[in-house]
């Protein structure tokens, strides 16, 4: 799977951005089950909060439509989608972490209880995504090119995290072929922020595939993670009333049903 990466991206040496980005999201659309459509664009909520632009967006295509502009753009109620990422072709200072994982945030904050009317389908619980890691998106950092080293990315990451509350933090970062972050919890190594007691960081000593752990991670996610179908009333409840005339057969109080009118 490593190798699959790589030589997908060695294959675009000279393409940044948007070309690098495509290139990973064709990957995971290749490993990951075709029912989630992986894409770029925005994610939104039911109050009307929209989320910076991500990189990848991964969404339960059978639970909630998307929406798609004129010229492309696409947006995703944040009640269907499972998985955000950054992808960096680079990412050599702090702030350059610090601004993706704030990217990330963004579609965190977002209410995916639609206004308290959501539901998870798998179990039909209200969708908490305050308490319950399983109702909160996962969220990841991809790192294809040169990073920053371990332990500053590993402190950089810790202090991200106690600025904010645990429903807020990244799950997962991972740096091609130089480390990966994630927590650990009780259980062990897990990327569950609302159980964590530390980052937990994973070099690459030759010994491991950190793509292959890190889809493993990711793969899981999008398994477990609650998803609701839309809940059309949040959405629509600026409509107001209907203020539409109706015409009835004759004058009585009530009308009759028109079905028993003889003909």
């Amino acid at each position: 799977m490593r190798l699959d990466l790589a030589q997908r991206l060695v294959g675009h040496p000279g393409e940044l951005g948007r070309e690098r980005e495509e290139v990973v999201r064709e990957f995971l659309r290749r490993y990951l089950p075709k029912r989630f459509e992986i894409a770029t664009g925005f994610v939104f909520d039911a109050h009307e909060k929209v989320s910076e632009q991500v990189d990848i967006i991964i969404a339960d295509s059978f639970r909630c439509p998307r929406f798609e502009t004129v010229g492309g753009t696409r947006y995703f109620p944040c009640e269907s989608v499972v998985a955000v990422g950054q992808v960096k072709s680079s990412l050599t200072s702090t702030e350059q972490f610090r601004a993706a994982l704030l990217n990330l945030e963004s579609v965190k904050e977002l209410d995916r209880s639609g206004g308290g009317r959501a539901r998870d389908q798998a179990t039909c619980e209200p969708i908490e995504q305050l308490a319950n890691h399983l109702h909160q998106i996962f969220t990841f950092v991809l790192v294809t090119g040169k990073s920053l080293s371990r332990m500053i990315a590993t402190e950089t990451m810790m202090e991200f995290v106690l600025e904010r509350d645990a429903h807020l933090w990244p799950n997962v970062a991972l740096a091609m072929d130089q480390w990966l972050l994630t927590y650990c919890c009780d259980e062990g190594v897990c990327p569950n922020p609302m159980h964590s007691r530390g980052v937990a960081s994973q070099p690459a000593d030759g010994q491991q595939d950190l793509v292959m752990r890190f889809y493993l991670l990711l793969a899981r996610a999008i398994e477990v993670t609650a998803v609701a179908n839309l809940p059309y009333s949040a959405y629509l409840h600026r409509m107001g009333d209907w203020t539409a005339e109706v015409s009835f057969s004759t004058r009585d109080t009530p009308p009759p049903y028109l079905e028993s009118i003889p003909r």
